[in-house]
């Protein structure tokens, strides 16, 4: 009997211990996030070379150290050929709209003055002026935190290289700096921690191969539609179409909220069209790309990230939004091995299959090459 009290005790006492440690961590992130934050991209930017590498290796042969420059190579120009593909039409049609600006919100306010005729009761109860004022001392709020953030983060040039080089120490010898922390664990800890690590290397890679796809179907898509409705500004409402689909949930609607706006002011005639692009971007992504493409991802219930997106934009401002996915499974993945639960792919709250073959297999001279252990 009292053995069992004994054992009872560790365990209360082990479990006090990991969630104190756990409550500590959050406490070290926090009052140091943006660190963390730019630690972290770092990380998956790392991930994405070691993607590269381990194809070029699998399908090529080709020599370890020209598979990472290839790839250190590849996640550069995925980063920067985009803005200079786009920037002279891009920057053109931004021009245009910002210039266009102050006809298109005396538009809004003759819209809304229309509104409020046409249907009193609606908006008997609703100051309109104190509703506009207020909305946009809001997005004033929310986009001068969200740029303190990303300014931290990776707004100065500077700071951009930081990752860059970060990630390309990390992705050349991962082994290195895993060494650094087996020195500090027990031995019989090291299996797990050596376990977790590559189980989160895999919800990175999956998340990274979903999005990049995700993004690129949909930003090629939209802009397309766009371009045959003759709609303004087509370009820029299809790149943000694009950008805004890492966003879980909400992006789809933001994406389209900006171009019908627009139209029902300067155009009502294209609101119906834009509807319809939209509508068959969602219909082909839905039940044509996510079911054969994008299975590989991670999914999290929607609840949880919309829950994790509302945390993480509170730290790190719209930069959070973007990597609340991922980083939440990351959590949820450690707090699972921390706590000793039974082995069960994220405790059900993440769904995961095996990775795609030309990121996951990989040869024996990667192996020796870039395995952590």
């Amino acid at each position: 009997m009292d053995d069992d009290n004994k054992s009872f005790a560790a365990k209360v006492l082990t479990t006090v211990l990991i969630i104190g440690f756990l409550a500590l961590a959050c406490y070290v992130v926090y009052y140091n996030r943006d660190y963390f934050l730019i630690g972290f991209i770092a990380i998956i930017l790392a991930i994405f070379i070691r993607s590269i590498s381990s194809a070029l290796i699998a399908r090529f042969r080709f020599h370890p150290s020209l598979a990472y420059f290839f790839g250190l190579m590849a996640m550069i120009l995925l980063m920067l050929t985009p803005f200079a593909s786009v920037s002279l039409p891009l920057i053109g049609q931004i021009q245009k709209l910002v210039n266009n600006l102050p006809q298109f919100i005396d538009g809004m306010q003759d819209l809304l003055v229309n509104l409020t005729e046409r249907f009193p009761f609606l908006f008997a109860r609703l100051d309109l002026e104190a509703l506009l004022n207020d909305l946009g001392q809001n997005l004033q709020r929310i986009f001068s935190g969200s740029l303190s953030y990303i300014a931290v983060a990776s707004g100065s040039i500077a700071t951009f290289v930081v990752m860059i080089v970060l990630a390309s120490f990390i992705a050349r010898n991962p082994r290195e700096y895993s060494e650094i922390v087996l020195r500090f664990l027990p031995p019989k800890s090291r299996s797990l921690f050596l376990e977790t690590l590559h189980e989160i290397e895999d919800v990175l890679k999956h998340w990274i191969t979903g999005m990049l796809l995700a993004m690129f179907y949909v930003g090629l898509l939209t802009t397309s539609g766009y371009l045959i409705i003759g709609l303004d500004y087509f370009l820029v409402f299809g790149i943000a179409a694009g950008f805004l689909e890492i966003i879980p949930f909400f992006g789809p609607f933001l994406g389209a909220l900006a171009p019908l706006t627009y139209a029902l002011i300067e155009s009502p005639a294209k609101v119906f069209p834009i509807l319809i692009v939209y509508l068959i971007v969602q219909f082909t992504e839905n039940y044509f790309f996510v079911p054969y493409v994008m299975r590989k991802q991670v999914h999290l219930p929607p609840a949880v990230s919309i829950f994790a997106i509302l945390v993480f934009s509170k730290l790190f401002g719209f930069i959070g939004i973007i990597i609340a996915v991922p980083m939440l499974a990351s959590i949820i993945l450690v707090t699972e091995k921390l706590l000793n639960r039974q082995r069960e792919p994220l405790g059900g709250f993440i769904r995961k299959v095996e990775p795609p073959k030309i990121l996951h297999h990989e040869t024996d001279e990667e192996q020796d090459e870039l395995s952590p252990s």
